[in-house]
């Protein structure tokens, strides 16, 4: 199967809630940034009605549900399905049987999430982790993160004119939720989201918008690899990028350092070659292969360890032993390493293990 990249920004408000944008608005700055898609996920509203391709770009709609009773806490990301599931929000089990019920995907937002102090913005945590049936993490949240880093009234000018000088890739305590979760089997995948509601703010006597859209859509991105080309029809181009998400197919990367494109990640023997979100046995000659479009610093992760490292824009690690491999990539920028490219796992099972396609989380997930 002929795998064809799509660069999208997935997490976003309109003026539907609590954004500054329209639809239409939201699909220009996407054209103007590059974009092949946009997922937007206003709070507890699905309006359908504005999907379809505008400007170029594929606009699709969700939904950010979460309760507001309680909404400092438990957002997900409900994508692709077939009614509005807001009435749930109440009772995350709940949610998420029914988005699996109704055809959707769920991702939890901003699992951890950091307070900012400068701005007196809380935290918003997921904390329903007993609850079962998510797709899997939004692993790093752009605004999230730059929220998390203000510190005082200094940074917060200073972040706000020149965020480079700042964001530096997922909450470790986000990746370590998402190695451990792994690590039991959990088929658990990932994306980025940009949060954008390109409003403006103020501090003191200063205002801004903190940050637009054009902005925010060359930040944090998700790049999917889809399974066939867009034919212009909602329908059919929405499953290829739900399926590409609901497979693993995808990595999240920090475009405003450097244009992710080309990027893969894959599992390859003498015979084929499969991508992120796979499950491959472990074969003699079976190898990981990094490949980022321009040299940097690589890691291969397994279970929250590094096994692989170096520099350069290819890294293969020979004959891996069972369990679940993701890869990073990451940049140089104002004297810091910084996070570039996070992708989604391949699972490596034993050869031996008769069990199902994907590992199953029973206490020997790779057996």
């Amino acid at each position: 199967m002929t795998l064809i990249e799509r660069a999208g920004s997935i997490h976003i408000h309109t003026d539907y809630s609590d954004g500054a944008g329209t639809h239409a608005e939201v699909a220009e700055a996407a054209a103007g940034a590059g974009l092949d898609f946009v997922v937007v996920t206003d709070h507890n509203v699905l309006a359908r009605e504005h999907e379809g391709w505008r400007s170029r770009v594929l606009v699709l709609v969700g939904e950010e549900v979460h309760d507001p009773a309680a909404p400092d806490v438990n957002h997900l990301l409900v994508l692709g399905a077939e009614r509005d599931l807001a009435p749930l929000a109440g009772d995350p089990q709940a949610l998420l049987r029914a988005a699996q019920a109704h055809g959707g995907l769920a991702f939890i937002a901003h699992p951890h999430e950091r307070a900012g102090r400068a701005i007196a913005e809380g935290a918003i945590d997921w904390v329903a982790w007993d609850a079962e049936g998510y797709t899997g993490l939004e692993i790093w949240n752009y605004m999230s993160e730059f929220k998390g880093l203000l510190s005082s009234r200094l940074a917060a000018v200073a972040l706000a004119y020149a965020p480079r000088l700042g964001i530096r890739g997922p909450f470790p305590e986000t990746l370590a939720r998402w190695d451990a979760l792994l690590a039991r089997g959990g088929v658990v995948y990932a994306l980025g989201g940009a949060d954008a509601h390109a409003q403006e703010y103020a501090l003191g006597p200063l205002r801004r918008r903190v940050f637009d859209y054009p902005h925010l859509f060359r930040a944090v991105t998700t790049h999917v690899l889809v399974s066939g080309e867009w034919t212009g029809r909602l329908d059919h181009d929405a499953r290829l990028v739900y399926e590409a998400l609901a497979a693993g197919r995808a990595f999240v990367a920090y475009d405003a350092l450097a244009d992710a494109r080309g990027f893969r990640f894959t599992a390859e023997d003498e015979v084929e070659e499969r991508p992120m979100g796979a499950t491959v046995p472990a074969w003699h000659g079976l190898a990981l292969r990094i490949e980022a479009p321009r040299d940097a610093y690589l890691r291969l992760v397994r279970h929250g360890e590094v096994v692989a490292e170096g520099e350069g824009c290819c890294l293969v690690f020979p004959n891996p032993f069972p369990g679940a491999y993701r890869a990073e990539a990451y940049l140089h920028h104002a004297l810091r390493r910084r996070g570039w490219i996070f992708s989604n796992p391949i699972f490596v099972r034993s050869v031996a293990c008769p069990g199902p396609e994907r590992p199953p989380a029973d206490g020997s997930p790779f057996c």
